[in-house]
């Protein structure tokens, strides 16, 4: 893969590319999500927050990972501004994504939970995070491999031509796959019946789980118990998402209710597939 893409004399960063290409997708289908589900934050305030918010997280935590030994044996030799000259990281990109989505509920007055189920952005973002990835052969292809769909990247940022895994095709997999597995599980008379904060478990625990057995394939350097920071984020998703569930099941709320349009300020439309003013009564989540 090429990390560069030459139009005459105007030269384009791929990963950039799919970057404004995440995006843009995440605006539409974002935007879409809020109103369906009765979301009253504008998607041109929270993509903007989550964007910023998600890069200044995803570098952080990358300067981090980048002289993570150096900042355990001596702080004061840690050298931000190499690091900061890198790349990103998922984890680092999401806890960002977390903090701002937290901030905006607590600014337009929305549970928290029913913001942060709008996780089919999340994997979708990952997806084009990871062709980015892809595009650029950064280095986040994994080891040597002699199976058929083997590949080499002899012109990426971090070249090699020995076949190795295309782990960031592994994961655009299975992040396209969970994208429409929530999207269409957040349609409003499905989101209905569930509760609130099960879309974002279910996010977590399959990414979790996910990205747990692609790093076996990896060169991530491992950190800890012989696991990458990767793997061992992916365990604090899954365990996130049984702690959520728990306390769904404790908390005595077995009941959702629907999502109302006027909450974000729509009034719905006759024939939209609108749920009636009835549906605020209470249904069983099964």
């Amino acid at each position: 893969m090429n990390p560069y893409i030459h139009l005459g004399p105007l030269v384009l960063w791929s990963y950039g590319i799919m970057m404004g290409i995440g995006f843009s997708l995440g605006y539409l289908f974002g935007e879409a999500d809020f109103k369906r589900r009765g979301v009253p934050i504008p998607m041109g305030v929270f993509l903007p927050c989550m964007a910023i918010s998600g890069l200044i997280g995803a570098k952080l935590d990358h300067a981090i990972v980048v002289q993570w030994h150096t900042l355990r044996q001596n702080p004061l030799d840690f050298d931000w501004v190499a690091s900061f000259s890198g790349g990103y990281t998922w984890f680092g990109g999401v806890l960002g994504g977390v903090f701002a989505t937290i901030l905006l509920a607590r600014l337009y007055k929305t549970p928290v939970l029913r913001v942060h189920d709008v996780a089919p952005m999340a994997s979708l973002g990952l997806a084009c995070g990871r062709m980015g990835c892809f595009l650029a052969g950064d280095g986040d292809y994994g080891i040597p491999t002699s199976l058929p769909w083997g590949m080499s990247f002899p012109h990426g940022i971090v070249p090699t031509v020995v076949r190795v895994h295309p782990t960031p095709l592994y994961e655009i997999t299975y992040a396209l796959i969970l994208f429409v597995f929530l999207w269409l599980r957040g349609r409003p008379e499905i989101y209905a019946r569930t509760w609130q904060g099960s879309q974002i478990a279910l996010y977590l625990f399959w990414t979790g789980l996910c990205r747990f057995f692609v790093e076996f394939l990896s060169r991530n350097a491992k950190v800890y118990a012989g696991l990458t920071e990767a793997q061992l984020v992916g365990i604090l998703f899954i365990l996130a998402a049984a702690v959520l569930t728990a306390f769904h099941r404790f908390s005595g709320e077995s009941h959702a209710r629907y999502p109302d349009p006027r909450d974000a300020g729509v009034a719905p439309e006759i024939g939209s597939g609108a749920l009636p003013q009835t549906g605020r009564a209470a249904v069983h989540a099964g």
